[in-house]
């Protein structure tokens, strides 16, 4: 086996009569090292994509997404095996990723807003509550509140009432794909665009736009840009402007969080976030 191949494929070869076409990952530039996704096919010929993940607590709120959406604006999946940490999935052909597509902002913008508003459905059976999913805030409030050298405090606390308030306020809560990016959306003979990866969150749909802010990342991404993405997904989702911005900004810190408690270097998340105050 080759680095980072998982030890159980050919025990998921054999359960699902899978021939993986290629122990290399696919697209590994756009894939985490946490991640293993292959090329397979089945005995009939009919191509699948195999994941085995090192995200074991999410990937059955990613289960529950999929099923719940059954191949409505998302890949389909066709199995899963929680024990292995294992999936199976609809093979989307020729499965481009916006990222890959030159595309106008707008545009891509428009085919995110779309995809997005097939998957918020009214349904949270297996999902991961936004509240939960923000939980770092609470993790590490003690030591963020007392001030930690290029962490501001003062913008801790502002994201952190900001999330306090918009958990509370939010109204009619649905399911949130919750990693809605620019790498996360392909391009689908079978249904026009759909979305892969999901982290199976339920909650405020303003959420859902933040990770799209953040992308594509092999460019520089201007605050006005995102200030007028943020002026298109509003228009076109009929969601409240301001409320966008905010959940924009909780995102931002609490990806700081993340790494904060991650012990990796949070400064260039913190400065994200900074930057986030102005859109």
């Amino acid at each position: 086996m080759g680095v980072g191949v998982p030890s159980n494929i050919a025990e998921l070869a054999a359960r699902w009569s899978l021939c993986v076409d290629s122990l290399t990952p696919f697209a590994p530039e756009f894939r985490l090292p946490e991640n293993f996704v292959a090329d397979a096919s089945l005995t009939d010929g009919t191509r699948v994509v195999l994941k085995v993940t090192g995200y074991h607590e999410e990937l059955s709120n990613e289960v529950a997404a999929l099923r719940l959406w059954n191949g409505n604006a998302a890949a389909r999946l066709l199995d899963a095996d929680l024990q292995r940490h294992a999936i199976l999935l609809e093979r989307v052909q020729p499965g481009l990723m916006l990222a890959e597509l030159s595309l106008d902002d707008d545009d891509a913008v428009s085919i995110t807003a779309d995809v997005l508003r097939q998957l918020w459905i009214p349904r949270s059976a297996g999902l991961r509550s936004l509240e939960s999913w923000c939980a770092a805030y609470e993790r590490n409030r003690a030591a963020l509140s007392a001030g930690v050298d290029g962490f501001p405090k003062a913008l801790f606390a502002r994201a952190d009432a900001l999330r306090r308030d918009l958990l509370e306020s939010t109204v009619d809560p649905v399911a949130l794909h919750g990693d809605m990016h620019h790498y996360n959306v392909l391009q689908s003979d079978r249904a026009g665009w759909l979305a892969i990866d999901p982290k199976g969150l339920f909650g405020d749909r303003h959420f859902d736009v933040c990770q799209f802010l953040r992308n594509p990342h092999h460019r520089l991404v201007t605050a006005a840009e995102n200030r007028r993405r943020l002026d298109r997904f509003s228009e076109l989702l009929g969601l409240d402007r301001r409320r966008l911005s905010e959940w924009a900004l909780v995102h931002a810190v609490l990806d700081a969080c993340w790494s904060f408690e991650d012990g990796a270097d949070w400064r260039p998340k913190v400065a994200c976030a900074e930057a986030t105050l102005l859109y």
